[in-house]
């Protein structure tokens, strides 16, 4: 029987994958300690090309001001000064914000884990006196009173098992953020590589993207050259859109959120501002997580302001949702509001909150990539894009 060549590729090409696949499983150990060692090795060139698109979005934003034309039609920096004046302020930048979060929101932090303990002990009377009034309420209604009774709570006890689940937790965080840091930059030498290659990546990104498109159309075929490209391109449009518009949101409703804490003199105002920035980077569950979080903080330090509190998170989030996103945001991701609940939901399920934070630009790219293939397909089987089941009728 004579074989066609297009049936002795994919023969040749199965054979191959499966003798690989065969090779990967008999000698996994081998294989995952040498990636392992690859990545340890790697970890700094990792970080610093993160690094790089974190400083990417407020030194374009730099280099937009910069080279803005007056009216004699000169840019303000000519453009071979202007993206290395826009890389310094980009940088100086990220280091103030990480000085003002070390010398402003950690000793608030650690003031808060502490004074939260006496909060609990001094809420303690008032929820006895609740749970007091509430059986003398039910004492016109004994057999309700007998079916509540055995299930009131011991206050003190639950008190102290906050308190230890606090100090204890709140231990566990720092430590772990501790030897998270330490394991990125095991050592200065780690730091200063990342930080110079992200400085290079910035500084010759055209170069290397120049490069990078050399080296695939001089290997590959073109037409897998061409739909790689293509994939990069939305998904580096994606992600930087994505970042961007949710750093800005983030950092308004934070400001507006300690700005109105102030005013309306809620207790904890630093504290619960920070973390409502970095729950708004959390699409759909970060508006509900740091409302409950400063709720709970603002019930132990005065009960009677707890409802207020969430009021006002709910008035400020509408004012957010209707007033400032649509300004703010100027492009936006591709993905219904659907998907972007389930992308939520399977990333921070699978990855934690790495997870809830970068799966949706990555189910965006999917959605849009099937999207695009799928239209093409129904328009090569000459059916109509827009309604297939309309074909025929």
């Amino acid at each position: 029987m004579q074989l066609s060549s297009d049936t002795k590729r994919f023969l040749v090409r199965l054979s191959a994958f499966t003798v690989g696949l065969v090779l990967c499983v008999r000698h996994f150990p081998t294989i995952s300690r040498w990636l392992s060692g690859a990545f340890s090795t790697l970890s700094p060139f990792i970080v610093g090309a993160c690094l790089a698109f974190v400083l990417s979005v407020p030194m374009r934003l730099f280099g937009r001001i910069l080279s803005r034309r007056n009216k004699k039609g000169t840019p303000l920096l000519p453009p071979h000064v202007c993206r290395p004046v826009s890389l310094v302020l980009a940088v100086l930048l990220l280091l103030l914000l990480i000085t003002l979060f070390i010398v402003i929101v950690v000793p608030e932090l650690a003031g808060t884990v502490s004074s939260l303990a006496s909060s609990v002990m001094h809420f303690v009377p008032t929820a006895q006196g609740w749970i007091s009034e509430l059986m003398i309420w039910l004492e016109d209604y004994p057999e309700i009173r007998a079916a509540v009774a055995p299930y009131i709570p011991d206050v003190n006890q639950l008190a102290s098992t906050f308190i230890s689940f606090v100090q204890k937790y709140a231990g566990i965080a720092a430590s772990t953020a501790v030897s998270q840091a330490s394991s990125i930059f095991s050592s200065a030498t780690d730091v200063i590589i990342s930080f110079v290659f992200a400085v290079y990546v910035l500084l010759q990104k055209e170069s290397l993207s120049r490069q990078g498109r050399k080296l695939l159309y001089a290997f590959l075929p073109k037409s897998f050259c061409d739909s790689t490209l293509r994939v990069a391109s939305l998904a580096h449009k994606t992600f930087f859109s994505y970042v961007t518009i949710q750093c800005t949101e983030a950092l308004i409703l934070g400001g507006l959120c300690f700005a109105g804490m102030l005013i309306f003199r809620f207790p904890y105002a630093m504290v619960i501002s920070v973390i409502m920035v970095f729950c708004a980077l959390i699409p759909i569950y970060g508006a509900i997580i740091s409302c409950i979080l400063g709720a709970f903080l603002v019930l132990f330090e005065n009960p009677s302001q707890a409802l207020w509190f969430v009021v006002f998170i709910l008035v400020l989030q509408q004012i957010e949702t209707n007033l400032i996103y649509p300004r703010v945001v100027s492009t936006s991701i591709n993905l219904p509001s659907m998907w972007v609940l389930l992308a939520v939901t399977v990333g921070g399920g699978l990855f934690g909150i790495v997870g809830m934070i970068t799966a949706v630009p990555i189910t965006s790219i999917t959605y849009t990539l099937l999207g695009q293939a799928t239209r093409k397909r129904l328009i090569e089987r000459n059916l109509p894009p827009d309604d297939p089941t309309s074909a025929g009728t």
